[in-house]
């Protein structure tokens, strides 16, 4: 029991994959607002009255001391980190920018956008606005219909498994993809109906922003996507600041990538997270939460350290530990031990293997610490 705890300790402090070890830096300024503000089009978020209180911890417990000693290392390390955080249990044990950016500083998300989107499904699913995970996503998303993507039912989109082509890039995106959306070019149901005539094999799966991309056009044809987001996950976490979401050049919300929130605000979404998952709207969120953050399918095709469970990157069981992760392109990660209520943010505009190993390591050491 000792060995298996001890290997996936280190499989875990891994966190990455080689194509996500070898990625290109971007501009610093794309994380940190550039990406959220003009002339990009966008759809704001307001801000609460009373935000919840997220204070910093008077004080440290041994573990704790510990803990914040490895992520001062880590962050210092890494000179393409822009900002980190730990949370435990509502209270903030460690926060540090660098480069120019402080607690007002909007950061930028790429692919952890999915996560909030399946969060958004589960409460369409949860308000009846969906009937069953297992219907057509076409049912409600009529303008794809005819399409893998309207074939495919919300289940599959929610893991990946569509059955349409693989994209073209490792990041889940076609070429030109993202300047064709940001720019207005073509909407997302437009590029939907263009790629969702290649076919390959249904429930097996391959890394895809259309998955995500249809999800939220199966919401907005029950409901609307971005008010369903905004009155039951986004409002409720109680953030502090408003937050952005890039749209297509019909106003619908780019699903798959493209959600800015200040540091602090990212924390009070992982805590949201952690409510639902142990019962704040329910048991059927509770249920859809449980199944979002434990392992639905693995990739078959690239070796990867995390399996899948809905748009959420998830511990294999053999870890031991039930924690989840959403990850962006560029070095970003939210690592949340829903257990212990342990949170881990961090931002990056380039990742690298030794900086994923020292913050996946810290994180998987926090995972089994008792709480002192």
């Amino acid at each position: 029991m000792k060995l298996k705890r001890y290997l996936g300790l280190i499989v875990l402090s891994g966190l990455l994959t080689t194509a996500q070890a070898e990625e290109p830096a971007i501009r610093q300024d794309y994380i940190t607002g550039a990406l959220s503000s003009f002339p990009f089009d966008r759809h704001q978020f307001a801000e609460v009255a009373q935000p919840l209180a997220l204070n910093q911890a008077s004080a440290l417990t041994t573990n704790q001391q510990i803990i914040v000693e490895l992520a001062k290392k880590a962050f210092d390390d890494d000179s393409f980190a822009l900002g980190m955080m730990l949370v435990e249990r509502g209270q903030i044990l460690f926060q540090q920018f660098k480069k120019g950016t402080d607690h007002k500083t909007k950061f930028f998300s790429y692919s952890m956008a999915k996560s909030l989107t399946a969060m958004t499904v589960g409460q369409a699913l949860c308000a009846g606005q969906f009937k069953s995970l297992d219907d057509r996503a076409g049912r409600y998303a009529k303008t794809i219909d005819q399409t893998v993507f309207g074939q495919a039912t919300l289940r599959q989109l929610l893991t990946m498994s569509s059955g349409a082509r693989a994209p073209d890039e490792d990041g889940g995106s076609l070429f030109g993809e993202w300047n064709d959306i940001t720019t207005s070019r073509i909407s997302i149901d437009a590029l939907l109906k263009k790629y969702g005539n290649d076919k390959a094999n249904a429930n097996i799966f391959s890394y895809n922003n259309s998955d995500t991309n249809a999800l939220m056009l199966a919401v907005n044809g029950a409901s609307n996507f971005a008010q369903l987001f905004e009155q039951k996950v986004w409002q409720p976490s109680q953030p502090e600041q408003a937050a952005t979401w890039l749209t297509d050049k019909q106003g619908q919300l780019y699903a798959a990538a493209g959600f800015g929130a200040v540091l602090r605000d990212w924390a009070r979404l992982a805590m949201r997270s952690i409510a639902l998952l142990k019962g704040a709207d329910g048991s059927c969120m509770t249920e859809f939460m449980q199944q979002a953050t434990t392992s639905q399918t693995s990739d078959t095709v690239k070796q990867r350290v995390w399996d899948y469970g809905y748009q959420t990157w998830v511990a294999k069981k053999s870890w031991g530990i039930p924690v989840y992760a959403w990850q962006g392109a560029y070095g970003q990660s939210v690592l949340v031990d829903p257990a212990h209520e342990r949170i881990v943010i961090i931002f990056r505009y380039k990742a690298q293997e030794a900086s994923y190993r020292a913050v996946g390591g810290l994180f998987a050491r926090w995972a089994r610490m008792p709480t002192q």
